[in-house]
C-alpha cells in the first residue's frame, strides 16, 4: 500500500478551509433568518462529528482486545480521529449553555405544567446533564491517555505489558459502551422525554462503531487506490475490513429494526408517536432513504468477495455509510424541531455540517501519521501499534 502522506496536501486544507468558510457563512445566515432551528442543526452537526472521533475510539480498543491484521491499516487513521475529541469536548459548550433552546425539561415552565417531566426532573436537569458530559469526555480523554501510553510503551505481542494493555482495553470498551448508552439518552432521546426506548443507546453506540469502522477505511482505501494492483496479502487486509464493515452494517440494521418492530407491534400512543414523526410526510423518503442506502445497498455490495479486495469499490461502500450516518442523525434529531417552527431549512444542517467538519478535519492531519504500506506480520511493536 502506498506511503502517501494526505495530511501534507495543500489541496486538504483548501478544502478544510473552504468548509470553514463556507459553512460558516452559513451558519451566520441561519442564525439570522432560521434561529429557532439554529441549535437543533448544530446539534446534527456536532453529534455526527464527535460521533466520529467516538466510534473511532471504539475501533482502537476493539482492535486491542481482539488483534488481527486488519487493524494494522486503520489504526493510525482511528487513533488520529480519536485525538479529535478535546475538540468536540470544546465544541459542546454552546450545547451546554443553550439546553433551553434544544431540550423541554430544561425549562422551568414547561416542567412545571407537566407532570411526567416532573418526576424525570432529579435525573433530567440542567446541572446534572452538564456534569454528566463532563464525566464523559473525562473518562474518553482517559482512554486517549491510556491509548498513548500503550503507542509510546509499544510492547511486544504476547508480553506481560500487552496482555495488561489488552485487559485494559477490554474493560475500557465495556465502560466506553455504558458512557456511549447514557450520553445517547442525555443528547439525543432527551429531545423528546416523554419517549423512551431501552434500545436506544446500543443502536447509537453500533452507528458510532459503524461510522469510524468506515471512515478508517475510507481514509486507508484512499492511499490504497494509488496502487493499480494490490498484492496478495493486502488485498487480504482489506477484505477482512469489508467483512467487518458487513458485520457492523448488519447488527446495525438488527438493533434499529428491533426497535422499530417492537413499538410498532405494541402500538403504544406514547411509543410510536416518535416513528410516526419519522416515517410520514417529508420525512419519509429519508426513512426509506436510509433502508435502501445505509442497509440494503452496502449489503448487496459488501457480499461480493470482489468488491471487498477492490479499494476503489471499498471506499466508495464506506463514503455511502458515512453519508447516511449523517443523515441518520439528522433523521433522529430535526423531526424533533419541527413544532413551534414553519419550515425545515435543510441546508443550515449541511452549513454547520462543513464548519464543524472543517475544524475537525484541519486537527485530524495535524494527528494523523504517514499512512505506511501495512504487512502481513509487523516488523516492530510500533508498526503494531500504530
Amino acid at each position: 500500500m502506498s506511503n502517501i502522506q494526505p495530511q501534507r496536501r495543500t489541496r486538504s486544507w483548501l478544502i478544510a478551509l473552504i468548509a470553514i468558510l463556507a459553512g460558516g457563512a452559513v451558519a451566520w445566515l441561519g442564525w439570522t433568518r432560521a434561529r429557532e432551528q439554529f441549535f437543533y442543526s448544530y446539534l446534527v452537526a456536532w453529534i455526527f462529528w464527535t460521533g466520529l472521533s467516538v466510534g473511532s475510539l471504539g475501533v482502537v480498543l476493539l482492535h486491542n482486545v481482539t488483534g488481527g491484521h486488519w487493524g494494522y491499516a486503520i489504526r493510525p487513521i482511528a487513533r488520529a480521529a480519536a485525538g479529535v475529541l478535546p475538540l468536540m469536548a470544546i465544541l459542546f459548550v454552546p450545547i451546554a449553555l443553550n439546553t433551553i433552546r434544544l431540550y423541554e425539561w430544561a425549562d422551568p415552565y414547561v416542567v412545571e405544567n407537566d407532570p411526567a417531566l416532573q418526576h424525570k426532573a432529579p435525573y433530567l436537569n440542567t446541572d446534572s446533564f452538564q456534569l454528566r458530559a463532563a464525566i464523559y469526555f473525562a473518562f474518553w480523554f482517559l482512554l486517549l491517555v491510556l491509548l498513548a501510553w500503550q503507542n509510546r510503551s509499544a510492547p511486544l505481542p504476547d508480553t506481560p505489558a500487552d496482555r495488561r494493555f489488552r485487559r485494559l482495553s477490554g474493560q475500557g470498551l465495556a465502560l466506553h459502551g455504558v458512557a456511549v448508552t447514557f450520553a445517547s439518552v442525555d443528547w439525543l432521546m432527551s429531545l423528546e422525554p416523554h419517549w423512551f426506548s431501552s434500545i436506544y443507546g446500543l443502536i447509537v453506540f453500533v452507528s458510532q462503531g459503524l461510522l469510524g469502522l468506515a471512515f478508517a477505511i475510507f481514509i486507508r482505501t484512499i492511499a490504497d487506490c494509488r496502487s493499480a494492483v494490490l498484492p496478495a496479502p493486502e488485498a487480504n487486509v482489506l477484505h477482512d475490513l469489508g467483512k467487518l464493515l458487513l458485520a457492523f452494517i448488519m447488527f446495525w440494521a438488527y438493533v434499529a429494526f428491533s426497535q422499530f418492530l417492537l413499538i410498532w407491534y405494541g402500538n403504544l400512543p406514547e411509543e410510536v408517536i416518535w416513528y410516526n414523526k419519522r416515517i410520514e410526510g417529508q420525512w419519509a423518503p429519508v426513512a426509506l432513504a436510509l433502508v435502501a442506502l445505509h442497509f440494503a445497498v452496502p449489503f448487496c455490495l459488501l457480499l461480493s468477495r470482489k468488491w471487498k479486495r477492490d479499494p476503489r469499490r471499498l471506499g466508495a461502500t464506506a463514503a455511502l455509510i458515512i453519508v447516511m450516518d449523517w443523515v441518520y442523525f439528522l433523521w433522529m434529531v430535526e423531526p424533533t424541531a419541527e413544532h413551534g417552527r414553519l419550515s425545515y431549512v435543510p441546508w443550515l444542517d449541511l452549513g454547520l455540517t462543513a464548519a464543524i467538519g472543517g475544524v475537525w478535519w484541519l486537527i485530524f492531519l495535524l494527528l494523523l501519521p504517514p499512512l505506511a504500506a501495512v504487512r502481513v506480520e509487523p516488523e516492530s511493536a510500533e508498526e503494531r501499534h500504530g
